[in-house]
């Protein structure tokens, strides 16, 4: 493989695994609604996209699910742990990352929400040895949207061709891969390493 000038990494799933199912169960605690409800209003309401954009704010996004989801006697302070215990770092490969460090520049691009976010940089430290950490929350787009790409890419100041991405969904990967970008659809840490073959 060519030796590329950056090299990109999704997080969720990739880096860290999360169970979102640890949200709608203590949700449960509050609501008459059933874990099935709470699940499907998470996949069908359009809070979600606005909060991974960084348009709602944590408190009003907080206040809406309450509404939403008829939350009682859940106040804010008890509310974020809960939203933010989800995550369990995925050490094997964290520890290809850790190969790449200092050899390559390393980029993150994440959709993910502010809460989630400062909780993992409060948590995991290998958050530190990326040279252009990108959020959805803070640059307001999302993927598999191209711009995204585009502006991860305008940082770091290289071509789509000089890039690789690793990310675990696939029409993620397509996205990239329309751009110019070298991307994998990740699988577990074996398999990138793999994919990685001439780099690592």
């Amino acid at each position: 493989m060519t030796k590329p000038e950056l090299i990109i990494f999704d997080l969720g799933r990739v880096l860290v695994d999360f169970d979102f199912r640890k949200v709608i169960r203590s949700l449960k605690r509050y609501t008459r609604l059933s874990e099935k409800q709470i699940h499907r209003y998470f996949m069908q309401t359009p809070l979600w996209d606005a909060f991974e954009r960084g348009t709602v704010a944590p408190k009003d996004f907080f206040l809406q699910l309450s509404n939403d989801l008829h939350l009682n006697k859940l106040r804010f302070k008890e509310f974020a742990p809960l939203w933010n215990s989800i995550f369990t770092e995925k050490h094997d490969s964290v520890s290809v990352l850790r190969r790449l460090r200092g050899r390559y520049r390393i980029a993150l691009l994440s959709n993910v929400n502010i809460m989630h976010w400062e909780h993992i940089l409060e948590t995991h430290d290998f958050i530190e040895w990326f040279d252009h950490p990108v959020a959805s929350w803070a640059v307001g787009q999302r993927k598999p949207d191209l711009d995204i790409y585009r502006t991860t890419l305008h940082i770091a100041g290289v071509t789509p061709q000089k890039a690789v991405f690793i990310d675990d969904v696939e029409a993620h990967v397509l996205a990239a891969r329309s751009l110019g970008l070298r991307a994998h659809q990740f699988v577990n840490a074996r398999q990138l390493i793999q994919d990685l073959d001439g780099i690592l």
